[in-house]
């Protein structure tokens, strides 16, 4: 077997595309809600989706490895480099690009405590509003609170289903249930229908049963119960 299959025959590699893919897809998904502006060049697409791609892999990694991973933190880098290449010219988009990537690199170091509470809130909102902020920003050159507003649900699914990668060791159980609290509430603020309902069953459904998956595919299966509420949050 040539070293390029034995590459994308590995199990982790595997799941490395499939998380980055689907995120990607959820991500773009929510950016082009209440998008009334105008499209996107080619190249800027072309950019902004590998920026999404290698950002999303390096996290996996960080995460798959406990925040131990040498080479999720060089793709972050990566991802950073296409990012400003996305906005040559706006330099805020620039930074709100910058900000995720800096922030999972300084994750893995440990002295600096963001493997924690406070480090999966910064996460949250990070990965769940920065692409799309950014997508809608770059079509629209504004932010309107029609669109924010739907973001919510999206920040705190993130709050929930990675909660045991920054708090892995056991606590209260009371404590246990902020995050679903959070998700429920964010979800009816954001709106009330039966598509919303349905999507806060799904996402308690997973949670409860995301201890019991195999640690091995907790991730990428997170990725798909993850696409699945955003379609049914960004109807």
């Amino acid at each position: 077997m040539s070293p390029i299959m034995a590459f994308f025959k590995n199990r982790t590699v595997q799941q490395l595309f499939i998380f980055a893919f689907f995120q990607n897809i959820l991500w773009w998904v929510a950016g082009s809600t209440a998008s009334t502006g105008t499209p996107l060049a080619t190249d800027v697409k072309f950019y902004l989706g590998g920026y999404g791609m290698l950002l999303a892999a390096g996290y996996f990694l960080i995460l798959n490895r406990q925040f131990q991973s040498h080479i999720g933190p060089i793709l972050v880098v990566a991802a950073a480099t296409l990012g400003l290449l996305a906005a040559p010219h706006d330099h805020l988009i620039q930074l709100f690009a910058l900000l995720l990537c800096v922030f999972l690199v300084l994750a893995c170091i440990p002295q600096l405590g963001l493997q924690s509470a406070y480090g999966l809130i910064v996460f949250s909102f990070l990965a769940g509003g920065g692409v799309p902020v950014i997508l809608f920003f770059l079509r629209n050159h504004y932010l309107a609170m029609q669109f924010l507003l739907p973001l919510l649900p999206l920040v705190a699914s993130y709050l929930l289903f990675f909660e045991r990668n920054y708090l892995p060791a056991d606590r209260d159980w009371r404590w246990t249930l902020v995050t679903p609290a959070v998700l429920v509430i964010t979800l009816f603020i954001s709106g009330f229908s039966w598509r919303h309902v349905i999507a806060a069953i799904f996402a308690l459904a997973f949670w409860w049963l995301q201890p019991k998956i195999n640690v091995r595919y907790r991730l990428v299966t997170t990725s798909v119960a993850q696409l699945i509420l955003g379609l049914l949050i960004f109807d």
